[in-house]
Parts: C-alpha cells; sequence; structure tokens
C-alpha cells in the first residue's frame, strides 16, 4: 500500500474513539446497538491501554507524515464514562506523552451525562476535556426513545448530569447539546426546552435511516416532506429570535454553505471527509453510523496495531466515504443546491439493490429545507450584494423541475458503477 503521505492521501485531524463498547441506556434509535449491527459483541467493553498506546503512536506518525500539527480526540462509546476515570486519565496522559510539543491534542467527549457527578465533572476539567451531552428536548420527548434496559424513560438523570455540569466550577466550556430529531414533537417546544435549562448550544441531527430501513410511512401521512417541514418552522422562530437566539450547528453550517463558505461536516456541502472511527479493540473503521447499513458494515481488518491511518483508509468504503459529498449519484450531480446538500449523508444514501448510487432517504426533505433557507437568508442581504453575486432565488417546485429536466438530457457520471458495488451482497 501507498503510504507516501501524497496530497491525495488521507489528511486526518480527529478520530471518534469508543473507549467503552457497551451503554448504560438502551436507545431504541442506536445504530450502535440497535440498528442490526452486532459486531460489538465480538469486542471488548472497554480499550485497554495497549491499544491507547498503539493508537497515539498511529496518530503521531500520521501527523508527522502530513504536517498537522493539532489533533483532536472525541472520546465515544457506548457511553465513554463507562471506561471509568482512571482510564480518561491514562489516555491523556499518553497522548500528551507521545505528541507534545511536537503535536497539539484536544479532547472532547460525547455523553448521556447519567454518570456525571461533581468528582466527574473535576477529571474532566483538569484534562480540559470538553463535554457534549446528548438529549432530545422536552421529557416527553427525549423519553420516547431515549430508555434504559427496562424501557424507562432517562430524561430527569440525564437533566441532572447537565445540571451538574452546567453548575461545575471545573468546566470551563459548559456542555453543548446534540438532539435527536423527533418529529412527532414540537420543534419550538423543543427549542424552549433548552432555554429554560440554560442550554446555549445545540446541535439537531436528523434520524439514521436508508433505503432498506426507511422512516416510518406514518411520518409523510399529512406530508411529503414532513422532516423539512419539522426543521423549517423550527429555523423560522430561530431566524426570527435574532441575536437572542441559542448556537444552532446545523442551521449555522447550512447559512454558511448558502452563503458559499465551507463547512467541515461529513453531512454537508462538497468537502472530503476525513474522520476515522477506532474502536474498542483497536479497529479502524469509517463512520460509524455506516453501521445500520448491515451487520459487521463497517469492518476493514485493519487496525492501529498493525496498519497505519494512511494504509487503513485506503480500502473502498474508506475511499468512498471520504469522496461522498463529490462522488454522487445522478440525481444529485444536477440537483441546484447540491454544493449545499453535497448528496446527503452518506448511511441515508444507502440500500441493498444498489450500493450509494441513490439519493439521500430524505433528498426532498433536505431540498426544501435548503431552498427555504437560501431564500430566507437572501431576503436579508443587500440588493447591490446578491445582484453582484449573480445568485437567484430558487423555489422548491423550481428545483424539482430543473432536476426532472437535467436528469433526462445528462449522462450517468463515470463512477456510477463504484457507488453500486457498495450493495449488501456485494460487501
Amino acid at each position: 500500500m501507498n503510504n507516501s503521505g501524497s496530497a491525495d492521501s488521507l489528511k486526518c485531524s480527529a478520530v471518534i474513539v469508543k473507549v467503552a463498547g457497551r451503554c448504560n441506556i438502551n436507545c431504541s434509535y442506536c445504530y450502535m446497538y440497535n440498528r442490526g449491527d452486532n459486531s460489538f459483541l465480538q469486542q471488548p467493553k472497554k480499550m485497554s491501554e495497549a491499544t491507547v498506546l498503539h493508537l497515539v503512536n498511529r496518530v503521531k506518525d500520521h501527523c508527522r507524515l502530513n504536517n498537522i500539527s493539532r489533533f483532536e480526540f472525541i472520546l465515544h462509546g457506548g457511553e465513554p464514562l463507562l471506561a471509568g476515570q482512571d482510564f480518561f486519565k491514562m489516555f491523556v496522559s499518553h497522548a500528551k506523552t507521545v505528541l507534545l510539543p511536537e503535536i497539539q491534542p484536544s479532547f472532547a467527549m460525547q455523553t448521556n451525562a447519567i454518570l456525571l457527578n461533581d468528582d466527574w465533572c473535576q477529571t474532566l476539567g483538569e484534562l480540559n476535556i470538553n463535554t457534549g451531552i446528548s438529549m432530545d428536548g422536552t421529557r416527553e420527548s427525549h423519553d420516547m426513545y431515549r430508555v434504559d434496559f427496562k424501557g424507562n424513560g432517562t430524561y430527569d438523570d440525564v437533566l441532572a448530569g447537565l445540571k451538574t455540569a452546567q453548575q461545575s466550577p471545573f468546566l470551563k466550556n459548559k456542555p453543548g447539546i446534540l438532539c435527536v430529531l423527533n418529529i412527532d414533537s414540537d420543534p419550538v417546544d423543543i427549542y424552549h426546552s433548552f432555554r429554560q435549562i440554560g442550554v446555549q448550544h445545540i446541535d439537531i441531527i436528523i434520524p439514521d435511516y436508508n433505503h432498506d430501513s426507511p422512516p416510518p410511512q406514518k411520518h409523510y401521512e399529512q406530508s411529503t416532506h414532513a422532516y423539512a417541514d419539522w426543521l423549517i418552522r423550527l429555523f423560522n422562530y430561530w431566524y426570527n429570535e435574532g441575536e437572542q437566539r441559542l448556537t444552532i450547528r446545523y442551521f449555522d453550517a447550512l447559512i454558511d454553505l448558502v452563503l458559499g463558505n465551507e463547512s467541515g461536516f461529513d453531512f454537508l456541502g462538497t468537502a472530503k471527509n476525513e474522520l476515522l472511527v477506532i474502536e474498542t479493540d483497536g479497529s479502524i473503521e469509517t463512520v460509524d453510523v455506516l453501521k445500520i447499513c448491515g451487520d459487521g458494515f463497517t469492518k476493514a481488518s485493519a487496525n492501529v496495531s498493525t496498519h497505519s491511518f494512511d494504509e487503513a483508509m485506503q480500502t473502498p468504503l474508506a475511499s468512498l466515504y471520504r469522496m461522498a459529498n463529490i462522488k454522487v449519484p445522478k440525481k444529485c450531480s444536477v440537483c441546484p443546491v447540491r454544493e449545499v446538500c453535497g448528496g446527503g449523508y452518506i448511511p441515508h444514501r444507502y440500500s441493498s439493490e444498489n450500493g450509494f448510487n441513490n439519493p439521500s432517504v430524505y433528498c426532498n426533505d433536505l431540498l426544501k429545507l435548503i431552498t427555504h433557507i437560501q431564500n430566507r437568508v437572501m431576503d436579508d442581504l443587500p440588493a447591490d450584494y446578491v445582484e453582484a453575486s449573480g445568485a437567484e432565488k430558487l423555489t422548491y417546485e423550481e428545483a424539482l423541475k430543473i432536476i426532472e429536466y437535467e436528469l433526462a438530457n445528462t449522462e450517468e457520471p463515470d463512477y456510477v458503477a463504484e457507488l453500486e458495488g457498495f450493495a449488501k451482497h456485494d460487501h
């Protein structure tokens, strides 16, 4: 394998590290445990110190090869706090010992907050680990899906952990929230619920469905683009708040892209995707949400104990993920909002029949949402700026007509066979 560090090689500046392989709750929508991938059963419940050492040394080699001076470790699970405070201290110590002063490491963590207490907050503060908390808005919305192993809601326990973190004198940055969109909830109620509990930063993510396992049909009984309608209602309320509004990363990213700026997300835009996932056994994999595509789908027989990052991520699936927002299906290639949408999140494009040669299962939702935001933002731009840019407002219906015309008059992209090659029976 080529390990030359050429301009075309993967240049990764962050990894998601699965420090714990199990969770203390049982969210029904969880792509790790409840969407058909059982590979976690064959992996350690906790990452070993030996694997941590292999990992940080691979990071050092990769950063040196690609002239990377800053690197982020995103501690994840399962529930990462199950790994224990001693593990966190060991991990950060090894990372700093191996990487400093040449490479500056930073650390973040995503947790359900149930185990967060004052001792944990002190440890996280001392280690300078930024904390994100998973929480789905109101008690009713949260407890629909984020339940324990007895089926009981977890809202009160999560809220207690969040409050502990918010009030802790040890945490420099107060936690932001990762919220999965619940189509059965009221988006404005969700927004107000976060304001009422003192949250300032929110990230909204769309549930992980694909063409083999699409969103329930009942979600579209009232509208053919119900997810767009939900997000548009939230966007309008949020946008109208002006300077008083909370930060919603998803909307900020969409506005940046509409204005022609690039945002570094693998579910929007046209940038290359250069994020790696390290499992508890040291396996190097591509984005973990691809687990919804089938049991063992992300496995690539690469491990930090035996492979460099540059070697491991030359597998076909990793290469496709890296280019997922560039190598898009024909419909996406002719879409007028492609530069913003990027073809949609690649796990949402999969089917066992066509591999990734499908538009996102949320295609119409994304098209309606993006055209709405684009028009709303353009309304607030100075007229001379809009005229100079050459940009024009475009309705959802006009976009559909453009796509229909272009599909009939444009040849297939030459990489369609590559996209189709990841159908389940070929993987």
